[in-house]
């Protein structure tokens, strides 16, 4: 199933974007996150889809990106200290293998 993630992922937004991927993973296996979308976003977004690839995986589900994360969320990600020790999965989930430059 695709999620397309709106472009605001900013704290006030979190509670409605928690509620619709959890109810995209509980309806099905996997879901695909569309971040194309996104224009604002703040530190409870990575930190929301952390939790979310963690209860996914821990229920037999899958989360993952469409496409690699953009430059917006890739600059997030590193600022927020994310990328300082990412691992292998990590690198996998938000750039599809590849850590942005």
């Amino acid at each position: 199933m695709r999620f397309e993630v709106p472009s605001s992922t900013a704290l006030k937004d979190a509670s409605a974007l928690r509620a619709g991927l959890m109810q995209a993973l509980d309806s099905e296996g996997t879901v695909e996150l569309d971040l194309a979308a996104v224009q604002e976003a703040d530190l409870s977004f990575p930190q929301l889809i952390l939790a979310l690839r963690i209860s996914a995986a821990e229920a037999g589900k899958s989360l993952r990106l469409r496409s690699p994360a953009p430059a917006a969320v890739a600059a997030l990600l590193e600022r927020a200290g994310f990328l300082a020790a990412a691992t292998p999965q990590d690198l996998d989930f938000w750039f599809h293998g590849e850590r942005a430059q």
